[in-house]
């Protein structure tokens, strides 16, 4: 398990274009060694506008991406069509404005049981990914309470050792969502987690304590032979 590394930018847009280039280096790399690149999206403000610069032309034309395979980390139990939807969002950012193949985008379903939904998108990580289900990056966000994916503090999916992909009730946002688990999170090659603005500061000073206890469902992140990149802005460390 290798230590997280910790880049602090000036602000989001600082820190959102280094993702840019990185998603750019990363995806080269990975194509260049396995002829393809296997990523999973995540919701939130600052993914967004990383979404947003990738559909750029400096850095979508270096993007060989028919050779792209896109997931994501976890999504509401919304319609797509909704503005909840994690999504909509990306293929409002992103998605609609570069040449990617629709076979490549592997959208989170969400008609029908969560449960049955859940198992369903399971069934296409393993069928994309094979039995390693290592994806090359995952792109994660942190909530204000130290969530991240949609694995809430207090919620029964913080203790699933096997499945990858699982439905689970969030009772603060009364709604239920579909989200990747620690094993499927943690068999990544390299996780990226975006976090910005001064109210993550909270918690971001307990798990970056010298003496830090696990108090937050973020620390669960911790790849077993991969590599963990925190990107933050300097509101986000300060608390400023």
């Amino acid at each position: 398990m290798s230590t997280p590394v910790k880049l602090i930018w000036k602000d989001k847009e600082a820190l959102s274009l280094a993702a840019a280039y990185y998603f750019v280096d990363a995806c080269a790399k990975s194509i260049a060694t396995n002829d393809r690149f296997t990523v999973a999206f995540s919701g939130g403000s600052t993914p967004k506008r990383l979404f947003e610069l990738l559909a750029l032309p400096e850095f979508s034309s270096n993007i060989d991406w028919k050779k792209v395979f896109i997931f994501w980390s976890d999504e509401r139990f919304v319609p797509h069509t909704n503005d909840e939807s994690n999504y909509k969002t990306s293929k409002i950012a992103l998605l609609d404005h570069v040449k990617i193949p629709k076979k490549n985008i592997f959208v989170t379903p969400t008609k029908g049981e969560p449960a049955a939904c859940a198992a369903e998108y399971e069934a296409s990580v393993k069928a994309v990914l094979g039995k390693s289900a290592s994806f090359d990056l995952t792109l994660l966000g942190m909530g204000d309470d130290g969530h991240t994916a949609s694995l809430f503090p207090g919620t029964t999916i913080l203790s699933e050792q096997k499945r990858l992909v699982k439905e689970v009730w969030v009772e603060s946002k009364q709604t239920w969502r579909i989200s990747f688990t620690y094993p499927l999170i943690n068999k990544s090659k390299q996780v990226m987690l975006l976090v910005g603005d001064a109210n993550k500061y909270p918690v971001l000073k307990k798990i970056f304590a010298k003496n830090a206890k696990y108090l937050f469902p973020v620390q669960g992140v911790n790849p077993a032979k991969g590599q963990t990149i925190w990107m933050l802005d300097e509101a986000a460390v300060t608390g400023q």
